[in-house]
């Protein structure tokens, strides 16, 4: 073979080697952007250690609530609307599982333990769907929760007529105690739906 019948095969060898080397480079910055602009909830386990208090009267951790699948809301029983939709939704996502609502557990912890107590939230929860776990603590055990898992809360006015500003989203966490996604009232009851088969694995 003379020189110049080399150059093409040697322009192909370089492309080519070029090429892979675009492409472990891509694959490389692909993966530290997912890392870089993980939020801090899925950045770290979710499922960081607890004490709290469910709508029996019974001490609830974290441990308890490993092992399954699980959807989170934050909010209060004086709630006049985000609260109640947000687990009229749940509730209806458990409804249309069937059988596979087993696989999951859906927690409303309240960030008003002043007035939310146990027996309040044992009726308010039953509400929507008995199958839901309140749970509740002091105000230095919710705050200890509550920061771990970046929820924001706060009390707004005076008075028993007081209300709660917090994170509206309901959280969603692998059997493992992982970060799985969100729940947002926005969303069509199918997307939502589907997200939390995902979840299960169904």
């Amino acid at each position: 073979m003379n020189t110049s019948s080399k150059w093409p095969v040697l322009r192909t060898i370089r492309w080519v080697s070029w090429a892979l080397v675009a492409l472990v480079v891509a694959i490389l910055v692909l993966a530290w952007a997912q890392k870089a602009f993980l939020t801090p909830a899925e950045a770290k386990p979710y499922a960081t250690p607890f004490e709290l208090t469910d709508q029996n009267g019974k001490t609830v951790t974290e441990q308890n609530l490993l092992g399954k699948p699980s959807a989170w809301f934050f909010g209060f029983t004086h709630c006049p609307d985000v609260c109640p939709t947000a687990l009229a939704e749940m509730a209806q996502v458990l409804t249309e599982l069937g059988p596979d609502a087993d696989k999951l557990t859906v927690v409303f912890v309240s960030v008003d333990p002043a007035r939310d107590t146990p027996a309040l939230l044992k009726d308010y929860v039953a509400y929507f769907d008995e199958r839901i776990v309140a749970l509740t603590g002091d105000e230095q055990q919710l705050h200890q929760m509550t920061k771990a898992r970046y929820i924001y809360y706060k009390k707004v006015g005076d008075g028993d007529s007081y209300e709660m500003d917090h994170t509206a989203g309901v959280q969603l966490v692998h059997a493992d105690g992982r970060f799985f996604g969100t729940l947002d009232s926005h969303e069509a009851a199918d997307v939502r739906l589907r997200k939390v088969r995902r979840l299960i694995g169904g």
